[in-house]
């Protein structure tokens, strides 16, 4: 069975995250590894330059394969270090070993407290710190999963369609992702990077602030189909009472009891998706009810408040 909290939302903080440098003020031996915030940076002008890179590991372990198509990223800057503009996600591919340094440092077991450009997980050593130069991004090593939009003074949030994790996330053998956030904008008039300086609070400052692989399936969707529909009221009626259950199973506000409250969250998903009250009327047609109870379940959304009174009533 598939447990979910509140809502199915699930929210898995980085077991690691830091940023690496290879620019004039901090060379690809440098170590990003703050307690305060992870940098984002790509600016060059013609006497200094800054590339910097964020990484961001997570266990996976736990996540149902049912949760992936609903995987965003999101947290909130430190410093007010925000502002409009655009992330580049990548994906740091399955297996990696840094054949630049050190080859027992992997794709799954880098450290924030070690983890360098030097290292050459994601990245080409050989790509030099001076001016002129790029990122130094290894496209054999990560692959672009997508883009994250960021408006001035809003969190950080992704979606699934800039943004697709999922497949990414299917094809891990290992139970551990990374994540590579690059700011990768040049001036159309000039060439250089744009240069904003971004700083996502870090895990150690903040786990619910940090930038979290969160799960958040549409609310009412107990199939986890991305899509709220008739058959999503299936468990709600068929174990409606119920204790001890799941998000699957019709608990969908995780207070332990299958009833009138979960209906609500599947009404409301329901029409969200742009399903009609009128439509619903015909639902027990369309879904089980084997219970009086669960009758009146029914019921409750076509007649509105008459039909709670009736029910109440009725079955105390």
């Amino acid at each position: 069975m598939l447990s979910l909290p509140v809502s199915g939302q699930v929210y898995l903080s980085a077991t690691d995250d830091a940023f690496t440098s290879n620019d004039l003020a901090a060379g690809p031996g440098t170590t990003g590894d703050r307690s305060d915030f992870v940098e984002i940076r790509y600016y060059e002008d013609a006497s200094t330059n800054r590339r910097r890179i964020g990484y961001f590991k997570y266990d996976i372990s736990e996540i149902d394969s049912a949760l992936l198509p609903f995987a965003t990223l999101a947290g909130t800057f430190a410093n007010g270090r925000d502002g409009n503009g655009e992330f580049n996600v990548y994906g740091l591919n399955d297996g990696v070993l840094n054949t630049d340094d050190d080859p027992s440092v992997t794709e799954a077991n880098w450290s924030e407290g070690s983890l360098s450009f030097s290292k050459g997980l994601g990245v080409d050593t050989s790509e030099p710190s001076g001016l002129g130069n790029t990122l130094g991004l290894d496209l054999n090593e990560v692959t672009l999963l997508g883009t994250i939009t960021l408006v001035d003074g809003e969190p950080l949030q992704s979606n699934t369609t800039d943004l697709d994790l999922s497949t990414f996330l299917s094809s891990d053998t290992n139970d551990v992702v990374t994540f590579l956030l690059a700011d990768e904008r040049t001036d159309m008039g000039t060439g250089l990077p744009v240069g904003t300086e971004w700083r996502i609070t870090a895990r150690e400052a903040s786990s619910e602030d940090s930038l979290r692989l969160a799960f958040i399936p549409l609310e009412g969707d107990t199939n986890l189909s991305g899509a709220v529909t008739p058959e999503d009221l299936i468990p709600i009626n068929m174990n409606f009472g119920a204790t001890g259950l799941t998000y699957t199973d019709g608990d969908l506000n995780g207070d332990n009891v299958i009833d009138y409250a979960d209906f609500r969250h599947w009404k409301n998903g329901f029409l969200a998706g742009g399903g009609q009250s009128s439509d619903i009327a015909a639902l027990t047609d369309l879904v089980p009810v084997p219970e009086p109870t669960s009758a009146c379940l029914v019921l409750l959304v076509v007649g509105g408040g008459i039909a709670q009174r009736f029910c109440a009533n009725r079955w105390g």
